[in-house]
């Protein structure tokens, strides 16, 4: 066979196993920490302005009904990375204990390690919180090259910051699982590193340090900011921005809380701006796809969900409904809203199929939404949305099937049609116990691949661990102490 019949028969092959693709573009995806739905500017905020956010909705496309899979950031962020239901694979909780092997993401495929073998380089920036194993690091998870911190918390300053509040002690005895889990070291890699500024200021410099380096080949970016997830903390001339009086009168948040907490997103808003600035600047906009979300619902201490009912921590749409926002370049129409329910388990999904894989044979739950958010297809991406939020031992979760939601927490059922009760008050299911059963009864069948957890929860002793990564911190000097 002459080298011009091989050429053709590799491009045949190519063609027929990996279909569609979108000549290799660049990826990003911004997931913001405990932001609350109505906490962008694109979606009703008055007293935080989110210009940057604002204009990648007013470039792209904005979902009015877009999920997560869970309403805590393990669970979420388990679901988002691998691109399956976190319940498959037996993960319903946060890691509470930092150190603990048995705590954390097995090893299996994630987005990144999918994409990575479509010739992608791919990065992290921020949280991860999905264990701190050497066999969990993103590192052996699919990530060419990290730079954050493991546990689901950070001080936003170095502990050695004259603006570092003490609130913390990693060296504290017997240690406490926060203690430890806000204090561990900031990391590039298997190393810990230096830092000297706020958190989201450096996360952010990472992030266009990354664009940079990797201009000249595709690239996927998990930019995972930890802002504006508590603690409280920012720069005193961003507070200063956002005094007291002037904002938004949210029930249950002290209006100190909210000042502060404006004073996090606007930096975070300020750190995604310079970041598509550095994409723009080096020409890479019309083939970067950018894609914003929250990992899950606000708090009901710092954030504003409203119109929806509950926050962080529960199924009602306040803490399972999110922003989400894409900007596609020559494919998507500015300023575009589309209303049907997709799920953070697209993103996945789109990405995989945008670089020439198919989501299906890789196993991944979410729906290949290309066709939907180019305008090519006005069909629903799903006809059925599913979540599990309980535990194995005591299932919990929710159904939505066109604009029926049913609830089923407590061994008890809730119905809502979010068309016209989007605040979730008038529960139904009293007077529609036809519908009721259905959709129970489908829920339940779907949640039978649910498998057992693969940990039980625990907040026990520090169990320290030689992992290469924390060798230099304070952590591992402790172990001698």
């Amino acid at each position: 066979m002459n080298q011009l019949a091989r050429i053709l028969c590799l491009l045949c092959l190519l063609t027929a196993t990996t279909g569609r693709s979108d000549e290799n573009v660049n990826m990003i995806v911004i997931m913001a920490d405990d932001l609350g739905y109505a906490d962008v500017g694109c979606y009703g905020c008055k007293d935080i302005p989110t210009p940057n956010i604002d204009q990648l909705a007013a470039e792209g496309v904005r979902f009015t009904s877009a999920y997560v899979t869970g309403n805590m950031c393990g669970p979420s962020r388990a679901g988002f990375l691998t691109g399956r239901h976190q319940s498959t694979f037996g993960y319903y909780q946060n890691v509470s204990q930092p150190f603990d092997p048995a705590q954390g993401l097995p090893k299996m495929e994630t987005i990144a390690s999918l994409l990575q073998k479509r010739g992608y380089v791919t990065g992290g920036v921020g949280k991860w919180h999905m264990g701190t194993t050497n066999e969990q690091h993103p590192n052996s998870m699919g990530f060419d090259d990290w730079f954050g911190f493991l546990g689901g918390g950070l001080m936003y300053y170095p502990l050695d910051h004259p603006s570092y509040n003490g609130r913390f002690d990693p060296l504290k005895k017997p240690a406490n699982h926060r203690d430890l889990q806000h204090t561990m070291p900031v990391i590039h890699n298997m190393k810990p590193v230096k830092w000297d500024q706020y958190l989201t200021r450096e996360l952010t410099d990472a992030g266009v340090a990354f664009v940079e380096r990797n201009q000249e080949q595709p690239f996927f970016l998990f930019m995972s900011y930890n802002a504006p997830h508590l603690d409280l903390e920012a720069p005193p001339e961003t507070i200063g921005k956002f005094p007291v009086e002037s904002m938004t009168k949210v029930p249950g948040v002290k209006p100190i809380a909210r000042s502060i907490y404006g004073a996090m997103v606007d930096e975070m808003d300020a750190g995604i701006g310079r970041l598509l600035s550095k994409v723009d600047e080096l020409g890479l906009t019309g083939k970067t796809v950018v894609w914003f979300l929250s990992d899950h619902g606000g708090m009901k201490r710092t954030s504003d969900n409203r119109p929806l009912r509950g926050s962080k921590g529960n199924s009602y749409e306040g803490g399972l409904r999110v922003p989400l926002i894409v900007k596609w370049p020559g494919k998507t129409s500015a300023g575009t809203v589309l209303d049907s329910p997709v799920t953070s388990l697209d993103i996945g999904a789109t990405s995989l199929a945008m670089a020439g894989g198919d989501p299906v044979s890789a196993g991944l739950h979410g729906t290949d939404i290309r066709d939907y958010l180019s305008g090519q297809s006005e069909d629903p991406p799903h006809e059925v949305l599913y979540w599990h939020t309980g535990s194995y031992q005591e299932p919990a979760g929710a159904i939505r099937d066109g604009a029926y939601k049913l609830l089923y927490q407590n061994g008890e059922p809730e119905l809502y049609n979010l068309i016209e009760d989007i605040g979730e008050t008038t529960d139904l299911a009293s007077s529609q116990p036809e519908r009721v059963r259905s959709m129970l009864s489908q829920w339940k069948e779907w949640a039978r691949q649910a498998q057992p957890e693969l940990w039980k929860k625990s907040r026990g002793e520090f169990q320290y661990a030689d992992y290469e990564w924390l060798k230099g911190g304070q952590h591992y000097r402790a172990k001698s102490q």
